[in-house]
């Protein structure tokens, strides 16, 4: 498991020396959504045999920086509670990469896919006599949305089809903010 944490973090590290383009660099972005049948519900109702129902969804918040106008890095963070099962508090690096983005139209329409693989931290509901407790860090928390929609510039509506740890339909809202440029230099005679 460390050997492929120490890939994925060696190939978001590698993407720093892309050639890039800096229109968006310095730019940051935070998003807040909620999300339906994560892949926790999937196992719920696979090992449990229990109803999707037992899971009310995950609300999620995710941050990102633009290294450049088309790839973002960042980190999301999710909490889902399944009655049946426990509750899991997710942690994931997450990279994204637009291949499409209106940014010269009047409404600007982007559209993009991402990745992101973390560590759950497992809170066990249910431990009876005779069953153990399954409680602690869980290093199986992915994302895959190999499609996303952002509308809007500054403050945007998006919605993400994917599955993993944030569930198959993910939406909300999101904000940019601009990035801070340097105060001039007073001019001195």
């Amino acid at each position: 498991m460390q050997r492929k944490l120490s890939v994925i973090c060696l190939a978001l590290s590698m993407l720093c020396f892309l050639p890039r383009t800096f229109a968006q660099r310095g730019k940051s972005e935070f998003s807040l959504g909620y999300s339906y049948y994560s892949v926790y519900s999937f196992a719920n109702k696979t090992m449990n045999n229990s109803a999707f129902s037992a899971s009310g969804g995950t609300p999620n918040f995710s941050y990102r920086y633009y290294l450049n106008r088309n790839v973002t890095l960042g980190v999301g963070l999710g909490y889902e509670n399944i009655s049946s099962w426990g509750s899991f508090f997710t942690i994931a690096p997450e990279m994204t990469v637009a291949y499409m983005d209106t940014r010269k139209d009047y409404i600007r329409v982007r559209l993009y896919g991402s990745l992101s693989y973390g560590v759950s931290i497992m809170d066990d509901n249910i431990t009876g006599i005779g069953e153990t407790d399954e409680s602690g860090p869980k290093f199986y928390a992915f994302q895959v949305t190999p499609f996303g929609i952002r509308v809007g510039r500054q403050v945007a509506g998006f919605v993400e089809l994917g599955f993993g740890y944030k569930g198959i339909v993910n939406g909300g809202l999101s904000f940019r903010f601009p990035r801070k440029l340097k105060p001039r230099e007073p001019i001195v005679d």
